[in-house]
């Protein structure tokens, strides 16, 4: 065996979605500026990207993060994906937040409030810590709401969706029907090609339950923040109080006055791991399952 590449990376799940945070690899990026920095990301390391992202160290699911010292926030978030995922996710914010937090690589801040630098802006997060201040117990996000512009929904004002209530062939969005809702995702999300996703919900009383389908049919594991702001501008406020997801998970709205809906989530460090790169294996780079 002959080791030529070693990466060692904190894997975490937020709502069921994972994310895997890149503490040591080959990826260096050295530009000052994050709009840089993302495009170095996005054009460079194509092989350790896919090594991270694909079976066996990684699946279909799985997001990267990338963090970096920032001049003007906590940290610098670059993030690299999937080709059929979306390049940012909010859930990723939380995601970071908690790793850095309980693994001691940041600074406790004074007033619990922490800034993130993304190619997307600056965000602030607020996390509220266990008394002996090691354990993240939630991290909380205020989201702009989403807006409809003609059949999509349109959060951020660029990631792009299809809402759609669940058809009548579909018994009801739960685990027991999930080969077939699988199968049907797929087909719809054929159809849009413009669109980061499709959305699919069925109302519950005085919540939702839902299923996001990426632009190559996979089902998120999560309800998604994206997912949940996009039923609100569809659906009255109150029905998407709370978005269930079939895997369930859920992510609860809380109005915020004018600036839009406060969601707080919480994030749990499943792994913290070293991959090595034997450079006789043939699959360095992984592979997707269907």
């Amino acid at each position: 065996m002959n080791y030529n590449k070693s990466f060692q990376t904190i894997d975490t799940q937020v709502v069921g979605e994972a994310f895997r945070i890149v503490v040591q690899s080959p990826i260096a990026i050295y530009q000052e500026q994050i709009a840089e920095a993302a495009t170095a990301l996005n054009t460079q390391f194509e092989n350790t990207k896919n090594l991270l992202l694909n079976e066996p160290r990684g699946h279909r699911g799985m997001h990267g993060c990338v963090i970096l010292p920032s001049a003007v926030a906590s940290f610098r978030l670059l993030f690299f994906q999937h080709a059929a995922s979306t390049d940012f996710k909010y859930e990723a914010l939380v995601a970071t937040t908690t790793a850095l937090l309980e693994c001691g690589t940041i600074e406790l801040s004074d007033n619990n409030i922490y800034s993130i630098e993304t190619v997307k802006g600056i965000h602030q997060v607020y996390v509220k810590l266990s008394d002996t201040k090691d354990e993240v117990l939630s991290v909380h996000l205020t989201v702009k709401p989403a807006r409809i512009a003609g059949e999509r929904v349109v959060v951020d004002d660029e990631r792009r969706y299809i809402v759609m209530e669940k058809p009548h062939h579909i018994k009801a969005l739960v685990l027991d029907e999930l080969a077939y809702i699988s199968s049907w995702g797929l087909t719809e999300s054929a159809k849009y090609h413009d669109a980061d996703g499709v959305i699919v919900y069925e109302k519950l009383d005085s919540m939702v339950r839902s299923v996001t389908f990426e632009r190559d049919g996979y089902i998120l594991r999560s309800p998604s923040v994206d997912s949940t702001l996009a039923l609100t501008a569809i659906l009255d406020d109150q029905a998407v109080q709370i978005n269930n997801s079939i895997f369930g998970s859920k992510i609860e709205l809380t109005r915020k006055h004018e600036v839009g809906y406060e969601i707080a989530l919480k994030g749990y460090i499943t792994g913290i791991h070293q991959f090595v790169v034997d450079s006789e294996d043939p699959l360095q780079q992984g592979f997707i399952i269907v």
